[in-house]
């Protein structure tokens, strides 16, 4: 029987489930999504073994580890929307010693052909617009005649003609609960290609407005946030007199990009760094700031932050779920980067569990209402303890930048590769 653990758990305190006629056995913290677990048994279904498959939408990187193993002359890709999904997925693979898949992270899939793909999703990870657009783009990588192995929960009655639509073909079992399990065929090319797309408008007062783009995935998609607005409108007005002429200014979780491109209209010469561990909205922030001529900024895809350089500002509006962890690794950011001084601005509906969060680190802190949302502005009072914290870029893992797609994948002797930078534009892009 072929062996997966994916949890640090003790086998006691651990789920053990079994696959393909207990020939394959996970052990898990709860057990596998009902997505990766129904794609695991659709496996043998898929008849002889393919030349190249991809697996896209598992946080986990089972389904692909059981692939690899139940054919191993098969090229497995693992794509992953989220560096933080990714680098799970790794962990995974060599925790499991398994060797051969391919783990690709990058705001479209990466290039083909495939003769087989697997798909999963929810409707809460996973908003429909992002579907059909990865399903148009599934279907792109597809040979002719290739399968897409489809398992989706949420609502799927208007997806399921659309997918038929995109492919030709679509068989699929749901269940009352409109969980969907099955398989769409590609038997003709696409007319025309969809742009999910979305521009709109977004202006601080007195200042013109900016045109900007988002993809299906990245925060607030079509519309400009209120809570970004909020954020970049406070920090453009109380940090007026206290900023350098010349700011570098920190976007956390920058989505868009929204905030750092208009503080970086506020302050012409500023530098802005750009973080989020999201690809696409990474993609969506280069395409941003490459139209309107923004020059010398930076962009990273990084899920830990990052832990060097000497910050005027930082700013982010992280998300509420997750029990303020990811706002807290926002403060610990702004804890190690902020130059002696610098300012930082985080935003949310309510200010109460935020700014309990901030004053974990930083004790001055003030809430300043604006558009009904809380700007809580705090400052880095004193040096950062034994000095400043080493650069965290990792020369072991170089990125690699493919024009369009590919954001960060781990790998080497890739042409374009320089020192784990690759200058996109005017803009560097790395993986932290």
């Amino acid at each position: 029987m072929l062996i997966f653990k994916i949890t640090d758990r003790p086998d006691k305190d651990s789920k053990r489930e079994t696959f393909l006629g207990n020939t394959a056995c996970v052990v898990s913290h709860s057990g596998l999504h009902r997505t990766e677990s129904s794609l695991i048994e659709q496996i043998p279904s898929v008849g002889n073994p393919p030349s190249q498959v991809l697996v896209t939408g598992s946080r986990t990187g089972t389904l692909a580890m059981v692939l690899a193993r139940h054919w191993p002359s098969v090229r497995v890709t693992c794509h992953a929307l989220d560096i933080h999904h990714a680098k799970t997925i790794e962990r995974n693979l060599a925790s499991n010693n398994v060797k051969g898949i391919t783990v690709v992270c990058s705001p479209m899939l990466p290039q083909g052909p495939y003769d087989v793909a697997f798909f999963s999703g929810t409707d809460t990870s996973t908003p429909a617009e992002l579907i059909l657009d990865q399903m148009e783009d599934l279907h792109e990588q597809l040979l002719p005649g290739g399968v897409c192995w489809i398992a989706y929960e949420g609502d799927t009655r208007s997806l399921q003609k659309q997918i038929h639509q995109i492919f030709g073909h679509l068989m699929t079992e749901v269940d009352q609960r409109g969980f969907i399990c099955g398989s769409a065929r590609k038997t003709r090319p696409l007319e025309k290609r969809r742009s999910f797309l979305a521009d709109f408008k977004a202006s601080l007062p007195g200042l013109e407005a900016i045109p900007l783009v988002s993809l299906p995935g990245v925060f607030c998609h079509r519309r400009p946030d209120m809570g970004g607005l909020a954020l970049a409108e406070v920090a453009a007005k109380e940090t007026s007199c206290h900023l350098n002429p010349a700011p570098r200014i920190l976007d956390m979780g920058c989505g868009c990009g929204l905030v750092g491109i208009l503080l970086a209209k506020a302050y012409p010469a500023a530098t802005v760094t750009f973080v989020d561990s999201y690809s696409r909205a990474i993609e969506a922030t280069r395409q941003n700031i490459e139209s309107i001529g923004m020059r010398n900024h930076e962009l990273v895809l990084s899920d830990t932050g990052i832990d060097h350089g000497d910050f005027d500002l930082l700013v982010g509006n992280p998300p509420y779920y997750s029990d303020y962890r990811i706002a807290g690794l926002f403060v610990e950011t702004a804890f190690q980067v902020l130059k002696p001084g610098g300012v930082g601005m985080l935003v949310a509906k309510s200010a109460a569990g935020l700014d309990a969060c901030i004053k974990t680190r930083f004790d001055n802190t003030t809430v300043i209402p604006r558009r009904g949302y809380s700007v809580i502005r705090f400052a880095r009072q004193t040096a950062h303890p034994g000095g400043h914290a080493k650069s965290g870029w990792r020369k072991d893992t170089p990125v690699r930048y493919r024009s369009g797609h590919g954001i960060a994948k781990p790998d080497s002797g890739e042409d374009g590769i320089v020192d784990n930078r690759k200058v996109v534009g005017n803009a560097k892009v790395h993986r932290a």
